[in-house]
């Protein structure tokens, strides 16, 4: 008996008719070859999934988004033999994923399979089966250009993140609101909190009702405003030079470790590992649960216009004014106060987040990712203005949560939050050994027309002593980056010059050489440049591709004395600025602790891109009252950190702390 002539297709045209089945943008799993698996046993030999690895590595890329992957990982894991294994991993936990939010109701079901924390009620959906569909979630929004989301949003994410906050967020923090002690924070509750955040959208926090809001905000207050008590920098803070192959603190002369400590000062090992992403295991690190729920705080605290304690029923009457003074769309948005939402549907703006999860996993080694990350910082990254919320509890509630007591965290009315709107005006300063490509050429050109024979003519500059000096601190013995002064050395003195600054050790028995760090400004493009403030010749250069050969002959323009400087303890980045006015005064809005003309400066640690500032309000002539501001710029562009007086120099001691947020002024 004749074949029928559907067995003599080629192998090449059952695969397209097979890729043909699956639409590009159709969510849920590849039904249609499954149908076409059981046509016939020829049909089945050739799609099978053990025959036939390419095959089902070219459905992953076309169900799945792989240009973060390209970007992030190497080769070596995008094979299409890890790719197929990925598809078929995915779909399974996608499956199981949306089977649970299906079966989590009534309200008893879902306390079988969820447990309960605060009776210790272990459910039959357990720890590690949570933790791997978290983590997914959590990879596949990082990686997000559309088609992820769209994946998630079939297996019902976001049902899944609301009983996950539901039955363990809210549960923890109900128990710990009784029992008197924080919520504890582990690796599963860091990630479902940080998918809580990337899964947010402003719809969502314009409708939440108030019952909600407050429920939301009771589980958020203690990661957000304890987060000494929690993990909230990929190495301590007070660490200025990572890694730190003694896994010893590193601290300046005379800090000893005899207080209470309120958060471990030594770098530790933070690598965990996944079982299996692309076909291997991948090493880790979990995101933080403090970052997140900052986050999510801010962006609640935008529906309360400045002046509101805590959070307490909005005044009507001053929401009117507000419609009425800024013809706000919404009465809950005031137009100052500044987060960016995260997207779902570019990648790239979760790069550094991931890069660092990826590389700053143990603070005593060295891990270079695929792709150079940003975070280390690209030049023109702080220049320009920005604004942001800084919050913190009254001095007495502060030591009560230092100490271990939530109590003030739950008590609102009786402990309201302290808000204060910041703007700032920063400028950045980058030692020329950073430069690279475009930005070196600049720099060149920068020289050769600026100046004479490539030899920099200093303008008369007015020398300003950046550290003030203190009678808690002795002089070093040795050179040390000081973290209260910004993770720059102590003494030290800037003298403006001509395209930058010069920095320069005023410390006993240095040797005073000045240092020069050239500017890098940002122009309406977002690009940095350098060069004149008119954008002369050096844009248009680029822009008509002049310029653009080898730099085989920039050895001629390179200042080879200042090459010769002692780099084991450079610093590679310096930023500095003051404040500034605000976009907007809000009325019944207290007087900021950043007055216009304070002066902030400091620099970043390359490891991790942990930005360390130090603040002098302009009020305050003694500089007494000065502050530290912590953070990291993340993803969508929010600078997220933690602000601390400088009061307490010891840095194992609890120290006044609060929460910040700082984004780009939009405009």
């Amino acid at each position: 008996m004749q074949a029928p002539p559907t067995f003599h297709i080629p192998f090449e045209i059952i695969q397209n008719i097979a890729i043909k089945t699956i639409e590009e943008g159709q969510k849920g799993p590849p039904h249609s070859i499954y149908n076409l698996l059981l046509t016939c046993r020829s049909i089945y030999d050739s799609l099978s999934f053990d025959k036939n690895l390419p095959f089902y590595a070219d459905i992953y890329d076309l169900q799945f988004d792989t240009a973060a992957q390209r970007r992030r990982y190497t080769q070596e894991r995008l094979t299409p033999v890890r790719r197929a294994h990925e598809l078929k991993r995915r779909w399974t936990l996608l499956g199981e994923i949306k089977c649970i939010t299906n079966i989590s109701t009534p309200i008893d079901q879902g306390f079988q399979i969820w447990g309960n924390p605060s009776t210790n009620l272990v459910g039959t959906y357990t720890y590690d089966e949570k933790l791997s569909h978290a983590w997914l979630a959590f990879m596949m929004l990082t990686e997000s250009d559309g088609r992820n989301w769209q994946q998630l949003s079939w297996a019902r994410i976001i049902e899944w993140i609301r009983l996950f906050m539901w039955y363990d967020i809210d549960k923890v923090s109900k128990q710990a609101q009784t029992t008197g002690l924080l919520p504890a924070a582990n690796e599963l509750r860091a990630v479902g909190v940080w998918l809580w955040w990337l899964s947010l959208r402003y719809e969502d926090v314009v409708k939440e009702s108030q019952v909600a809001h407050s429920a939301v905000n009771r589980m958020l207050r203690p990661f957000a405003f304890a987060s000494f008590r929690y993990s909230f920098f990929y190495a301590p803070w007070s660490s200025s030079r990572l890694p730190n192959t003694d896994n010893v603190l590193n601290h300046f002369p005379g800090v000893t470790l005899g207080g209470p400590l309120f958060a471990d000062p030594v770098p530790h090992d933070q690598t965990i590992r996944l079982s299996s992403y692309l076909g291997s295991p991948l090493k880790i690190t979990p995101p933080h649960i403090c970052h997140a729920a900052a986050l999510l705080f801010f962006a609640r605290m935008q529906r309360y216009p400045l002046g509101q304690a805590g959070w307490l029923p909005i005044d009507t009457q001053m929401l009117q004014h507000a419609r009425e003074m800024y013809g706000q769309l919404h009465p809950y948005t005031p137009k100052h106060a500044t987060i960016n939402y995260p997207t779902v549907i570019d990648s790239r703006e979760y790069d550094d987040d991931v890069l660092r999860l990826l590389s700053c996993r143990d603070p005593t080694r060295v891990r270079m990712p695929r792709m150079e990350p940003k975070y280390q910082y690209v030049p023109g990254s702080f220049v320009g203005e920005w604004e942001g919320r800084f919050v913190n509890y009254g001095m007495i509630a502060n030591q009560d949560i230092g100490a271990g007591h939530p109590a003030p965290l739950y008590a609102m009315e009786a402990e309201p939050l302290t808000q204060d709107v910041q703007a700032w005006a920063l400028r950045e300063f980058h030692h020329t050994s950073t430069l690279k490509g475009r930005l070196k050429r600049q720099y060149i050109r920068f020289l050769r027309d600026e100046y004479s024979n490539g030899v920099v003519k200093y303008e008369p500059g007015t020398r300003t002593q950046w550290s003030p000096p203190s009678h808690k601190r002795p002089p070093p013995q040795k050179r040390s980056m000081d973290v209260f002064n910004g993770f720059l050395p102590f003494p030290l003195d800037k003298r403006l010059v001509g395209g930058g600054i010069e920095v320069t050790e005023t410390a006993p028995g240095k040797p005073h050489v000045p240092i020069f760090y050239v500017e890098v400004k940002r122009g309406p493009d977002g690009q940095p440049w350098i060069g004149r403030d008119d954008r002369g010749p050096f844009l248009q250069r680029d822009q008509n591709g002049e310029g653009d050969e080898e730099d085989g002959d920039d050895e001629m323009d390179v200042d080879h004395e200042r090459e010769e400087e002692d780099l084991d303890d450079r610093v590679d980045i310096i930023i500095e600025g003051e404040a500034i006015p605000r976009m907007r005064a809000f009325p019944y809005e207290t007087s900021s602790l950043m007055e216009v003309g304070s002066v902030i400066y400091g620099t970043v640690r390359k490891w991790d891109g942990l930005v360390n500032l130090r603040a002098f309000p302009a009020d305050d002539p003694n500089l007494g009252g000065s502050w530290l501001y912590r953070g990291y710029l993340g993803s969508n562009g929010n600078w997220i950190g933690r602000s601390r007086d400088t009061w307490t120099d010891d840095i194992t001691r609890e120290g006044y702390e609060g929460v910040f947020i700082m984004a780009r002024r939009p405009y």
